[in-house]
């Protein structure tokens, strides 16, 4: 099959979240499989190094019916992955991706349609006829719209089926309905079936009713996107689609995250009680300023400082750990401001017991999964999740709260002997800081006192794999089912 890959970032290039690992790892296995993939992305000024090294082949794109741009095709490769990136400099040679920093840029709704537009005209500049246009989350969302409704009765498309992934429906870009007309939306499509959203234009609500197939990043978080509480505020549009959400979960990339040949590693290992982990654990106390100590238990989290990663009932929940009981922490992120501070002063509060680093280490993320004891990671919610299966791969036991993918990776420890066999880790439900100082509380305790039952859940979760080829095996078989079935045709297409 020919398959387009509309990414706005892609992992080793571009990154700010999840979408830049399955934009990479994806492509890199439906590659390996036989298929002819290629990958379009924006030309970010920050990547200009690499871009200006790259041939280049000048087009126009009609984004509206009164709007043309002229945009150059970037043509190289990433990782052996041929790569398009669309250089428009009105729309990407600025500082950032999505924002400055602190505010998002007021045009990205026509930013990235600019990223979609050309990445359907490119196929035709070059006559490469896509069999699959797989858009990712908001900012390619509008590839569906487009080929239903701008590109209906052009026999170049007639065949090109497209999907849509949702990495985070929490993202879906709200914006002022005036951007309709210069994105290329109808008025006709300014209903609250389709892109209106209690009067703003929603681009991922609308664009779900277009998109041939729509799938997620976890079986659990395809369940959750239908109910109140999961579905972002438009559940009942995951809920009314033509055909059901497909979750496929992310794969793991093992060459990159693998304790055995991991080059950022004070020592390699290949199980958990060889002597590498133990010598990785006191060589991040040293490398944190913790106290350096094999048996106190090492406790981290790495994640983005926001409401999603549970961290505001994460905090209570450290303040706690630190005044009552004999742990560390070791903990990497960066956001919100207000809890940098929280964080920051826990930390002279504790020094030798508790560090925080401010920030993103590619280098430091790796040697705190490696050296830690355990993972913290109670999300609200989580399309998917990495650190968590990262962390099984490195015998840092995961506790996880029961949703999303997380669920789908981890197998709680119950209270049966038989569950031994499978548990690689520990599980909450309810959305509580009670319910999450409980179940670390429960851990700490396996911990300290049931040894043998903390090296099998090391060894259960070192033992696991989540492979990327398996994941393309599924994202294939999907393909190649709406290959073979009718197109989806929206009520008020023209």
């Amino acid at each position: 099959m020919r398959i387009l890959f509309i990414a706005s970032e892609v992992e080793g290039l571009v990154k700010t979240g999840g979408l830049a690992d399955v934009a990479y790892a994806l492509p890199k296995e439906l590659q390996k499989l036989g298929h002819d993939v290629r990958i379009v992305m924006p030309a970010y000024r920050s990547l200009n190094d690499i871009w200006v090294q790259w041939p280049k082949r000048q087009f126009s794109t009609k984004i509206s019916h009164f709007k043309t741009e002229t945009v150059e095709a970037c043509y190289g490769a990433h990782e052996g992955i041929p790569v398009i990136a669309i250089d428009h400099p009105a729309s990407f040679d600025r500082n950032g991706i999505y924002d400055d920093g602190q505010n998002a840029f007021y045009d990205n709704p026509y930013r990235f349609t600019v990223l979609t537009k050309a990445a359907l005209d490119w196929c035709k500049l070059e006559e490469w006829r896509p069999d699959i246009v797989h858009a990712n989350d908001w900012q390619s969302s509008l590839a569906g719209f487009f080929l239903n409704e701008h590109y209906r009765y052009d026999p170049f498309f007639s065949d090109t089926r497209s999907v849509l992934s949702i990495h985070n429906g929490a993202y879906q870009m709200h914006c002022d309905p005036n951007w309709l007309a210069q994105i290329g939306i109808d008025q006709r499509f300014y209903n609250p079936t389709d892109f209106e959203d209690n009067g703003h234009l929603n681009l991922l609500k609308g664009a779900l009713g277009f998109a041939d197939g729509v799938t997620t990043v976890s079986p659990g978080y395809a369940a959750e996107l239908t109910t109140p509480i999961g579905g972002h505020g438009i559940d009942f549009k995951f809920r009314n689609l033509n055909r059901p959400i497909v979750g496929i979960l992310n794969g793991c990339d093992y060459d990159q995250w693998n304790p055995e040949t991991d080059p950022w590693l004070l020592a390699q290992f290949t199980t958990a009680d060889d002597g590498g982990k133990a010598r990785c654990k006191l060589g991040l106390q040293r490398e944190m300023g913790l106290t350096i100590d094999a048996k106190v238990p090492l406790l981290a989290t790495i994640c983005r400082l926001v409401d999603q990663k549970g961290i505001t009932y994460l905090i209570p929940v450290f303040k706690e750990l630190m005044a009552q009981h004999n742990c560390q922490v070791a903990m990497l992120g960066s956001g919100d401001p207000l809890l940098v501070a929280q964080l920051e002063e826990i930390q002279q509060a504790y020094p030798d017991r508790f560090r925080f680093v401010n920030g993103y280490d590619a280098g430091l993320s790796h040697r705190i999964e490696a050296g830690s004891d355990a993972f913290l990671m109670p999300s609200i919610f989580e399309p998917c999740g990495l650190n968590q299966i990262y962390s099984l791969r490195y015998g840092t036991v995961p506790l996880v709260r029961e949703v999303g993918g997380l669920q789908d990776s981890v197998c709680r420890l119950s209270n049966s002997e038989r569950n031994l066999k499978s548990a690689t880790g520990f599980m909450f439900t309810d959305m509580t800081e009670t319910a999450l100082l409980a179940e670390t509380l429960r851990m700490l305790k396996v911990y300290e006192h049931k040894q043998t039952q903390w090296k099998a859940i090391q060894r259960n979760g070192m033992a696991k794999r989540f492979s990327w080829k398996k994941s393309a095996c599924q994202y294939e078989a999907f393909y190649r089912l709406l290959l073979d079935s009718p197109k989806a045709v929206h009520p008020l297409a023209s």
